[in-house]
């Protein structure tokens, strides 16, 4: 069963959900590590399985850790248990079988710092608002909301492009001008609008592809549009231009309806200014700012 809670709920739950080092002071033992922390139980009974694994936690978190910024004097082994500890505690947990009730249990559980954290969501795009969550420390929730959406933009413009070339595929095999065909094509995605006159609209300059521009939900839309002719073609009585281009023609009218529908704005409107690489280089920046002040963190006591 994959779980993917909604972003209110992820964002509230981790708030509530963080702990601190200095929390587990006493008078004899004190401690001015102010090292915050989730537990991996906590992770797992709000995303489920996969990706989490109750059974092999340090394997999975083993494997999603970024040793890169481990400083000299340790090794990387040693950097990640300043990030990953074990403990054994009373903790509740979902249970794996319907109706996935929670059980209480003692046992074996990793406290987890927010860089380890951070790496566990780090390369899974759909949970992009997670992995914003704990790179933004003290953000509220529409800051994290509005910045995830806005890095969204760069996983799907990947995703895109890899149905972009399937489409091209499926389009050289039936001999059609691949070049002529999407230009036509996707005049109804934008409502009879050609990409260069959305591009010279916006002022967006010259050379620039359109995709480039494209805001999450068209970017999201015009993927599925793409993916779900390829599907239907697959199934088609003639395997011909015509034959797919009447496809292709009712999955982007389609896909545009639905995205008016859940997002009240239409394709040639979600257009933006700042361009993929761009904001590519912004999460890069912010990724390495996050980085340098959170990988030296340690959950070590002494």
């Amino acid at each position: 069963m994959t779980t993917q809670p909604n972003k209110e709920i992820t964002f509230t739950t981790l708030a509530n959900t963080c702990h601190h080092i200095n929390d587990e002071q006493t008078l004899f033992l004190p401690n001015t590590n102010d090292t915050e922390y989730w537990l991996y139980s906590d992770l797992y009974n709000l995303f489920f399985a996969p990706p989490f694994d109750l059974k092999n936690m340090d394997g999975h978190v083993f494997q999603s850790f970024d040793t890169t910024p481990t400083p000299k004097n340790i090794t990387p082994y040693s950097f990640l248990r300043q990030h990953a500890q074990f403990c054994n505690h009373e903790y509740n947990i979902r249970s794996p079988y319907p109706p996935y009730n929670m059980i209480k249990k003692y046992g074996l559980d990793m406290k987890l710092s927010r860089y380890a954290c951070f790496c566990l969501f780090r390369n899974i795009p759909n949970l992009v608002f997670t992995r914003t969550y704990f790179m933004m420390p003290n953000a509220d929730f529409k800051t994290v909301y509005d910045t995830s959406y806005k890095y969204a933009r760069i996983y799907l413009r990947e995703q895109l492009q890899d149905s972009e070339r399937r489409l091209n595929g499926v389009l050289k095999n039936i001999d059609a001008n691949i070049a002529l065909f999407r230009h036509e094509a996707f005049k109804t995605f934008y409502n009879e609008i050609y990409t260069e006159q959305i591009i010279d609209a916006y002022n967006l300059g010259k050379n620039i592809t359109l995709a480039d521009h494209m805001g999450a939900p068209s970017l999201y839309a015009r993927k599925y549009a793409i993916d779900s002719a390829i599907s239907k073609f697959d199934y088609a009585l003639h395997k011909d231009l015509r034959s797919f281009a009447m496809i292709f023609d009712h999955e982007l009218r389609i896909a545009r309806s639905k995205m008016i529908s859940k997002f009240n704005t239409t394709p040639e409107k979600d257009i933006h200014k700042q361009s993929i690489k761009s904001l590519i280089s912004e999460y890069k920046a912010a990724e390495k700012a996050f980085i340098k002040q959170y990988a030296p963190c340690t959950l070590n006591t002494k």
